[in-house]
């Protein structure tokens, strides 16, 4: 081969190597930046309905933001800023206050982008490197790989473990470092991704776990994520069920009874299925009988024994009593025998009826004979004599009576609860109490709360017509009956149902009104005490709490810088001074609440001008009512009001 061919051959091998390269730097890089589609597994993307209610962040319609990616690669410290790297060999607790809350079960991510580039994607911290939150209050400040961040993102209402009984759950998130502008907030629960918080979240039965994610960035671009792991327990409340059943002996085979429920009912009796609705007629077996009542996970049982009589007898409700009306009406039944009869005879005259009887009373005393036979042996017989004291005639102004109540009849209200206030007396005026008073909606409603004032109750309404019965007795057996009916307009939970004016008032130590609304709504499913919370996170400010979730108090609102300036009034001084109280001196710039400058102050509520002496989870706010929340240095002691 000559040196001309040579050169040739090596020629066109490295044309050919040149192109090859080309090709490979070509499809690598045609790889890196072809467009890709990721496709989620076990993920629902959802829009969030409702407008924000304090989270601030870029809709999910932002393409100038990933909506998620992989980035379990990301292992290499230098992609997080200097900034953490302050922490990176610090032990001590990523929170810590007065509470001796250790540990956070947050993560945050910080890297660099310029104008152009997309954000980051959120970062998944290792299993060993999340831990429980002791403080649910405690706001993330951990990075992925276990180390403390340099700085506190953002806070949540989230209470970590709490259980709930609404399966709408309303929380909000307060970003806390004014220099970063909040970009994106996101929420994952129980694995289903909702970009672009907008204040609640549906909960399913049980165990729910939330992650609240944020995306922040400063005036160079710099990007910060951080997030919050939470789980709450949802236990839906109880069907009610209203019945007239209870465990009881009849002596017939046929037997009637009334069963109902909103949420649906299913009936068996002795483990069969009955058909109906509202109103069932059942035959039963000789012994014991169970029926059973079910809706959903609610249940009752009731035993009914049918006992056969085989010899004639009398069944009767009838006995020796008492009455104040010119009529009784009793039931009566013949039973045993080949062919039982039944008279009935009031003051020696025939009465007509079937089992149930209305006998004509004169004043005073009154003698009603039943007289039982067998048709088929006239000889077989029994009877019964009762004597039945009429007084009638008495004056009504003996009769107890309603001194006050908040209900008139046939009004028409918005939800599934009302709250009823009632002050009943005798007729010499002396105060007649709960025992003394029977309030009936559907079943029979227990008392609530009872002061000074009045006896409350909280009734349980559904959609239609609700007849309320309240009965009063007094101590000699005197009674008196009213009436009622509510119109219920059902509601959904989170509607609104009615607007209050509320204000909260810290005048004893010289702030005056801290907020307040002449019109702030009242959403259905809400006690008093999530009503007041809303207002107040509303205005700006964090609150505090302490009690079970079915009696709360607020202990404390926060907000920066808010009460620096506080002192006690000279009326303060001198009201601590009348009680005999020593004042304290303890305050704080930031927040207001209990033992703050006496060892008796706290948070107090009025309703309509007055003081109850319930807590605000008893009670649920109706439209037009003024509610106050004021700021006490004595137990209440120091407020107007009643």
């Amino acid at each position: 081969m000559n040196g001309k061919n040579r050169k040739s051959i090596i020629a066109s091998a490295a044309a050919a190597l040149m192109l090859t390269a080309g090709a490979v730097s070509f499809a690598v890089g045609f790889f890196r930046n072809a467009p890709r589609e990721d496709t989620p597994i076990g993920i629902e993307h959802r829009e969030a309905v409702l407008p924000e209610i304090s989270a601030e962040g870029l809709s999910a319609e932002d393409s100038s933001i990933p909506e998620k990616e992989d980035t379990s690669s990301r292992k290499d410290e230098s992609s997080y800023p200097e900034s953490t790297s302050d922490a990176e060999n610090n032990s001590r607790p990523a929170y810590d206050d007065n509470s001796g809350a250790s540990d956070t079960s947050a993560a945050v991510m910080q890297t660099e982008y310029s104008q152009d580039d997309t954000l980051p994607e959120d970062s998944q911290a290792p299993t060993s490197t999340i831990r429980e939150a002791e403080d649910v209050t405690a706001p993330a400040k951990t990075t992925p790989d276990g180390r403390e961040a340099d700085r506190e993102y953002f806070t949540t209402s989230i209470a970590d473990g709490e259980t709930v009984n609404d399966s709408t759950y309303f929380f909000t998130v307060t970003h806390l470092i004014e220099d970063l502008e909040a970009v994106r907030c996101d929420v994952e629960v129980n694995g289903s991704l909702f970009y672009g918080f907008a204040g609640r979240v549906h909960l399913r039965e049980g165990e729910n776990t939330i992650r609240v994610s944020c995306a922040y960035k400063d005036a160079e671009n710099k990007v910060y994520r951080a997030f919050r792991d939470y789980t709450v327990y949802l236990s839906s409340p109880a069907a009610e069920i209203v019945t007239d059943l209870t465990d009881c002996e009849v002596y017939s085979p046929e037997f009637t009874f009334t069963a109902r429920c909103d949420d649906g009912l299913e009936v068996r009796l002795n483990g069969r299925l009955i058909s109906g609705k509202d109103s069932f007629t059942v035959t039963l077996s000789e012994g014991e009988n169970m029926i059973k009542l079910t809706s959903g996970d609610t249940f009752l049982e009731f035993s009914v024994t049918y006992i056969p009589v085989r010899t004639l007898a009398i069944i009767t409700d009838l006995c020796d009593c008492t009455v104040y009306t010119d009529s009784i009406t009793f039931s009566a039944k013949a039973v045993g025998g080949n062919s039982p009869k039944l008279s009935v005879l009031v003051n020696r005259k025939a009465l007509r009826g079937s089992d149930t009887f209305t006998a004509p009373l004169n004043e005073g005393d009154n003698t009603i004979r039943l007289l039982a036979w067998d048709d088929n042996d006239k000889t077989e017989q029994t009877e019964q004599t009762f004597t039945v004291t009429s007084l009638y005639n008495v004056d009504e102004s003996r009769l107890p009576h309603l001194e006050s109540i908040n209900l008139s009849d046939d009004i028409t209200v918005k939800g599934s609860a009302y709250t009823l206030n009632l002050e009943a007396a005798d007729c010499d005026g002396v105060r007649l109490w709960s025992h003394n008073i029977e309030v009936i909606c559907g079943n029979t409603v227990p008392c609530k709360w009872e002061d000074s004032s009045c006896t409350g109750y909280i009734l349980k309404l559904h959609g239609g017509e609700n007849p309320v019965t309240i009965r009063l007795r007094d101590n000699s057996g005197r009674q008196s009956e009213y009436s009622y009916n509510i119109n219920c307009e059902a509601a959904e939970v989170g509607e609104e149902i009615g607007r209050i004016q509320i204000s909260v008032n810290a005048d004893l130590v010289g702030l005056g009104t801290l907020c307040e609304s002449d019109s702030f709504p009242v959403l259905e499913g809400e006690t008093g005490f999530d009503t007041v919370v809303r207002f107040l996170e509303d205005n700006g400010y964090e609150v505090s709490y302490r009690g079970s979730v079915g009696s709360r108090y607020l202990a404390r609102i926060s907000m920066a810088g808010r009460f620096a300036g506080g002192e006690l009034t000279d009326k303060a001084k001198e009201n601590l001074a009348g009680a005999g109280v020593v004042p304290n001196n303890s305050k704080d710039d930031d927040s207001l609440g209990e033992f703050d400058y006496a060892p008796g102050s706290g948070w107090m509520y009025s309703r309509n001008g007055k003081k109850p002496a319930y807590a605000m989870t008893s009670a649920v706010f109706a439209d037009g009512e003024r509610i106050e929340l004021v700021f006490s240095l004595d137990m209440g002691n120091d407020l107007g009001g009643e």
